[in-house]
């Protein structure tokens, strides 16, 4: 290809058309698979995809305890427990501040039949599940993002974890996520 056609109008035009699809379908979210490398916290980890980057993933539609939050080393144990070394499938919706890919993360449940097989199917909604344990609170304020069957979902695992008193609603008052990174310790 000559210099002279790299810079014909049709082409650039359609280059620029090209970028603005792949920019706006790269804003809208997708799907990738991979495998957890490393669990960050109670709603974080690290997933290396097929092509072998590794990706920051953000459970999208929970807020774990942090680190140094009463439950927040709970919270990661039991997604370690549930995700290190699994099998994942991310389906994101957005990248947050610091990059991370938010979305739904799907593995094979550890009570399923075929659990560890490469054809296994996922399951398991991980930020679910930290909900269900009671190591995570549903975050409603992204519920808009979120389908009604899941919402659903989602709002009776936290009233059963409430009611059951287990995890971090062991603690009669505890404390959300977003209020404590604000610094408010009560």
């Amino acid at each position: 290809m000559s210099t002279r056609s790299i810079f014909n109008p049709r082409w650039l035009c359609f280059a620029a058309f090209a970028a603005l699809i792949s920019g706006a379908a790269d804003a809208r979210g997708g799907r990738f698979n991979g495998e957890v490398r490393k669990v960050d916290d109670g709603d974080s980890l690290q997933v290396r995809d097929r092509s072998g980057n590794l990706r920051r993933v953000r459970l999208a539609f929970v807020d774990a305890p942090e680190h140094d939050q009463p439950a927040g080393s709970e919270a990661r144990q039991q997604l370690e427990r549930l995700a290190l070394g699994a099998a994942v499938t991310v389906e994101w919706r957005e990248r947050d501040q610091y990059g991370r890919y938010v979305g739904v993360a799907w593995v094979s449940s550890p009570d399923m039949p075929c659990a560890g097989r490469a054809d296994c199917p996922h399951n398991l909604d991980l930020g679910h599940a930290q909900v269900a344990a009671g190591l995570a609170w549903w975050y409603r304020a992204y519920t808009r993002h979120q389908d009604p069957q899941a919402q659903g979902q989602y709002e009776y695992s936290e009233h059963e974890a409430r009611r059951r008193r287990i995890g971090l609603w062991r603690d009669a008052s505890p404390i959300p996520p977003w209020v404590w990174r604000s610094g408010w310790r009560g």
